[in-house]
């Protein structure tokens, strides 16, 4: 008898040994894993939010596009009024050929002269205004932008200081001859010195 109480009791004291191992081991497991959770939730939260760097548009709205301009070339503007810029019928891809206009004085003479000289010749238009015209805005220009080589783009820019202004004259689309450039045609200004002379 004293055999068998030992083994009812030794077999009873197991069962609840491993009932309460069972129960300890499973019940602080999910409390482990919550605890990893949070922990591994406070890492995240302590790391440096980075920023992205946004870059600045320097791209603005063009209302007066210009034409492309075409390799080894170069665009220049220059001034003139409605009548010199062929009343308003200049228009990209239009081809014009370029008078610039200058006044001597002959002091010896006391004379006045005014010389009018084709300095370029068949030259494509990329634009006419300014890049803020709207399209109504453009026909009443008082800027052409040509297409030109650097060493036009030279020689118009000093053009532009030493002269009177520029004239246009519109071409055919069909006219592509040239050869005249350098061509000057010199008249004596009669008007003008007799007013300074009255004065």
């Amino acid at each position: 008898m004293n055999t068998k109480k030992i083994w009812v009791w030794s077999l009873a004291l197991g069962m609840m040994v491993a009932a309460l191992t069972y129960i300890t081991f499973f019940s602080k497991q999910p409390a482990t894993v919550a605890s990893n959770v949070q922990v591994q939730e406070l890492d995240k939260t302590d790391e440096p939010v980075e920023e992205e760097e946004v870059e600045p548009d320097y791209t603005r709205e063009i209302l007066n596009p210009m034409v492309e301009i075409s390799k080894g070339k170069r665009a220049i503007s220059i001034n003139v009024d409605v009548s010199p810029g062929v009343s308003g019928y200049v228009e990209p891809e239009s081809k014009v050929d370029v008078v610039a206009y200058e006044s001597v004085n002959d002091e010896e003479k006391d004379k006045d002269f005014k010389s009018a000289v084709l300095v370029l010749e068949n030259v494509k238009v990329l634009a006419s205004g300014i890049s803020a015209n709207t399209k109504e805005q453009a026909l009443l220009y008082q800027t052409v932008t040509l297409e030109v080589t650097p060493e036009e783009g030279l020689m118009l820019s000093l053009a532009s200081k030493d002269k009177d202004g520029f004239y246009l004259m519109l071409r055919n689309d069909e006219d592509t001859e040239t050869g005249k450039q350098g061509l000057k045609e010199t008249r004596e200004i009669f008007k003008e010195r007799k007013e300074k002379e009255a004065e």
